[in-house]
């Protein structure tokens, strides 16, 4: 599967268990959050540089700023 297609069905895998019970335990919380993302696609973008291999956050960060802005 290419990536966009890995990314899609990891969304909305995501998508369908935060509704069900992983947004009680991942909900931001701050009054400081930025809420142009939604949480969903927070995790989503977490998971998605995990798999590519990214270790850190700042790697990830600087991953999607490059390759998935659009």
């Amino acid at each position: 599967m290419n990536w966009p297609g890995q990314l899609i069905t990891l969304y909305l895998y995501v998508c369908k268990h935060y509704e069900q019970t992983l947004c009680a335990y991942s909900q931001r919380m701050s009054n400081h959050a930025d809420l142009s993302f939604t949480d969903d696609e927070v995790i989503t973008l977490y998971l998605f540089g995990v798999m590519t291999k990214h270790t850190d956050i700042k790697q990830i960060h600087t991953y999607t700023d490059r390759h998935l802005r659009d």
